[in-house]
């Protein structure tokens, strides 16, 4: 049995750019990567923000 590797995503203000979104990607309390981008919307930030945890979710499982 598998466990799920433990991402936390947070969505958060650009600080640059106002109105706009980015998100952090956090692996055992330690920040894993941040967008490149910054998003109109939470939604948009979330999208593709879960997308990059797939990516990461399956690459991880194929290493254990």
């Amino acid at each position: 049995m598998t466990q799920d590797p433990p991402f936390v995503v947070k969505i958060e203000r650009d600080e640059h750019h106002q109105g706009r979104f980015r998100w952090r990607v956090f692996q055992g309390g330690t920040m894993r990567d941040a967008s490149v981008y910054s998003f109109a919307t939470k939604r948009q930030a979330r999208a593709d923000a879960d997308k990059f945890v797939q990516k990461l979710a399956a690459t991880w499982r194929t290493i254990k």
